[in-house]
C-alpha cells in the first residue's frame, strides 16, 4: 500500500470520529501530527494531536516547525493542503487537517510472515530502528504488515526484527535501494519445550542438566547421561523418538514437538563415610572423594597439618585409633573417621655460667612451648656478681631478652664477678730477659707466664675496694708485688722485674708489706739483720698479723 493511500485513510478516520459542526459562537480546529514535528496556531506551538476552539470567522495562522533532528515537513492534508510554511484558516466551520513530517533518509516497508508450514501468522510484532526513531508494526490475519518512516542507517543496512510468543525471534536486514520495499515472505520457527528429568539427580547427571529448555523448531538436541559408581544407567524414558536407542547413554532428538525425557538410573548398595577434622589445624584428603560409595569400595584417607601443628592420630566411630598419616580400608558399613591434630612444641634449654638465676615468662616446668610462643628471659645475678650477656639462640647484653619459639632453642646466661685484667711481661732485673713459668696470682686466681714471660690474668675484684695487689713468684727470685687502682673490666699493662739477689729477711719484709696491704713506700723497716732483737720484732709482727 502506498504512502498516499495510508494518509487518505488516516484523514477519513479523523473525519469520522471528530465532531464537524460549530457551536453557536465558536468553531474547532482538529489537527493530527503524523511523524515528528510541531505546528503553531496563532503562534501557539503544539507537538502532538489536539483540538483548539476559535471564534466564528476568526482567521487562524498555521505554521510548521522542523523541531526534531532527521525529520522534515512534507505537506498539509485535509482542510489545509500544500507544502508552504504559512497557511490560514477561516473559522466558518470546524476544520480538520494533518501535518505530515517524514524521516530523512527513510523507507517504507511491507511484507508477509508465515510459519514453517507457510501458514499466515497474525500478531507478529515487527520492529526496526531504535530509541525515538523506532518503528513498529503488527501483522494482520493474512500475516501482512506495513511500516513507513523506517530509518536507514549510514551503512544503508536496515534491520527488521520479528517476534511472536511461541516462536523464535528472527532478524532480517536489507540494503536500501528504493523508497518503498516489499520484502519476500518471512518464515518464523516455533519454539518447543524440552523438559529433562533425572531420578537420581545427586549421583547421576545429564547433559544438559535437568531443567526446562526452550529450543527452536527442528533443532537437533543431544542428550547424554553419566553417573558415579553408586549407579548404573538404565534407559531414557518419555518422548524418546523411535529412531533412537533408549538404552544408549547418548541420544539425539529433533525438536518438532514439546518433549519430556527422563534419564533413569538404577542404584547399587552403598554406604556413607563421614570425615571430621578442625580445618584450622590441617586438611584431610579422601580418595575417592564423596560421602556415598558402593559397598566394598577402597577408601584412602591422608592428612596435611597446617604450620604449627602435627598429626596425632585417626579415631573411628568404633573407638579404634590409627597412628599412620595415611590409612586405607574397605567400606562395608557406615563409618565416621576423625583426624586429630596437635600443636607443635619446642624445647627451651637454659644454661648458666657463673652465679645467678633467671626468670622465665610464661613459666613452664618442662620449658616446652607451643610453636611461635613469645618467651621472655630475665637474668638475676647473685650477690657480688654481674650479668654479662645471653649467648646461644639469643645474643644480647641486656638483662632481659625476648625470643620466639619457632624451633628448639638453647640459651646460656653468663654471669661474672667484677674483674680486672692484668697483662704484660715478667722480666729479670738488670738483664731484661723474660721469665718463663713465673706464677702470677692474687688470692686464689693465678696463671703462669709463657716461654717469653708474657701473661694474662683475669681476677675478681674485692668487694668495697678499688685497689688490688698482684704477686709474682718464681723460684730463685725475690717475691714481687704491686698494688693497682682497679674498676670493673679495666685492662692494666704490667711489666714487673724480679730480682734474683734476695735473702730470707728481704722475702719476709716483702710478705709483711703485702699482708698489711701497704706498698713498699708505705712501710719503712729499719732492721739490722745481725740484731736478734730486730728479728724478734719481725716474728712478733707476723704472729700479730696471723692472729688478726
Amino acid at each position: 500500500m502506498c504512502k498516499t493511500n495510508i494518509r487518505i485513510l488516516a484523514i477519513l478516520l479523523i473525519c469520522i470520529f471528530l465532531y464537524t459542526g460549530c457551536s453557536d459562537d465558536e468553531c474547532t480546529v482538529h489537527f493530527t501530527i503524523e511523524g515528528k514535528g510541531t505546528i503553531s496556531l496563532n503562534d501557539t506551538q503544539y507537538d502532538s494531536d489536539a483540538s483548539v476552539k476559535y471564534e466564528i470567522n476568526e482567521i487562524v495562522s498555521v505554521k510548521y516547525n522542523n523541531s526534531y533532528d532527521d525529520w522534515e515537513f512534507e505537506q498539509f492534508t485535509g482542510d489545509l493542503t500544500g507544502t508552504s510554511n504559512y497557511k490560514t484558516l477561516t473559522m466558518n466551520s470546524d476544520k480538520h487537517f494533518t501535518a505530515i513530517f517524514s524521516l530523512e533518509n527513510s523507507v517504507e516497508i511491507d511484507g508477509y510472515v508465515y510459519d514453517s508450514n507457510n501458514v499466515s501468522l497474525q500478531g507478529v510484532i515487527v520492529t526496526s530502528g531504535s530509541g525515538s526513531n523506532q518503528v513498529t508494526a503488527t501483522t494482520d490475519s493474512n500475516g501482512f504488515y506495513s511500516m513507513s518512516n523506517v530509518p536507514v542507517p549510514t551503512d544503508k543496512k536496515v534491520y527488521l526484527y520479528f517476534e511472536k510468543d511461541g516462536f523464535d525471534i528472527q532478524s532480517y536486514y536489507f540494503y536500501k535501494e528504493k523508497a518503498v520495499v516489499s520484502l519476500k515472505s518471512i518464515n518464523l520457527l516455533r519454539n518447543y519445550n524440552l523438559i529433562v528429568l533425572n531420578n537420581f539427580y545427586n549421583n547421576g547427571s545429564t547433559a544438559p542438566i535437568p531443567a526446562i529448555y526452550t529450543i527452536t523448531e527442528n533443532k537437533v538436541q543431544t542428550l547424554s547421561a553419566s553417573h558415579d559408581d553408586t549407579l548404573t544407567f538404565d534407559k531414557w524414558s518419555g518422548n524418546v523418538p523411535t529412531s533412537e536407542d533408549a538404552f544408549s547413554d547418548t541420544i539425539s532428538i529433533t525438536m518438532d514437538q514439546n518433549r519430556i525425557i527422563s534419564a533413569d538410573f538404577l542404584q547399587y548398595t552403598t554406604y556413607a563415610i563421614q570425615v571430621n577434622w578442625d580445618d584450622r589445624l590441617g586438611t584431610v584428603s579422601q580418595t575417592p572423594d564423596g560421602i556415598t560409595h558402593v559397598q566394598g569400595s577402597l577408601i584412602q584417607l591422608s592428612n596435611t597439618p597446617e604450620d604449627g601443628y602435627v598429626f596425632s592420630h585417626w579415631l573411628n566411630n568404633q573407638g579404634q585409633t590409627f597412628n599412620t598419616k595415611t590409612i586405607s580400608f574397605s567400606l562395608n558399613e557406615n563409618v565416621t573417621y576423625t583426624c586429630v591434630f596437635n600443636n607443635i612444641f619446642y624445647q627451651l634449654t637454659v644454661n648458666m655460667i657463673g652465679e645467678g638465676a633467671y626468670k622465665i615468662e610464661p613459666e613452664s616446668d618442662t620449658h616446652l612451648y607451643i610453636k611461635d610462643t613469645p618467651v621472655t628471659l630475665t637474668a638475676i645475678p647473685a650477690m657480688g656478681w654481674i650479668f654479662r650477656r645471653f649467648q646461644g639462640s639469643i645474643s644480647s647484653s641486656y638483662q632481659q631478652a625476648h625470643l620466639i619459639m619457632d624451633s628448639n632453642k638453647t640459651v646460656t646466661l653468663v654471669f661474672e664477678c667484677p674483674n680486672a685484667t692484668f697483662l704484660g711481661q715478667v722480666t729479670q732485673a738488670s738483664f731484661g730477659d723474660g721469665l718463663a713459668n713465673t706464677k702470677v696470682f692474687s688470692g686464689n686466681q693465678s696463671t703462669v707466664t709463657d716461654a717469653d714471660g708474657y701473661f694474662i690474668l683475669k681476677v675478681c675484684l674485692p668487694e668495697n675496694s678499688d685497689r688490688m695487689t698482684i704477686l709474682f713468684q718464681k723460684k730463685g727470685f725475690c717475691l714481687h708485688s704491686a698494688t693497682y687502682s682497679v674498676y670493673d673490666q679495666i685492662e692494666i699493662n704490667v711489666f714487673p722485674q724480679l730480682n734474683s739477689s734476695c735473702n730470707l729477711l728481704t722475702s719476709i719484709i716483702q710478705t709483711l708489706k703485702i699482708l698489711t696491704g701497704q706498698s713498699s713506700e708505705g712501710i719503712n723497716f729499719d732492721i739490722d739483720t745481725n740484731n736478734r732483737s730486730d728479728l724478734s720484732e719481725i716474728i712478733f709482727m707476723l704472729n700479730h698479723l696471723a692472729e688478726k
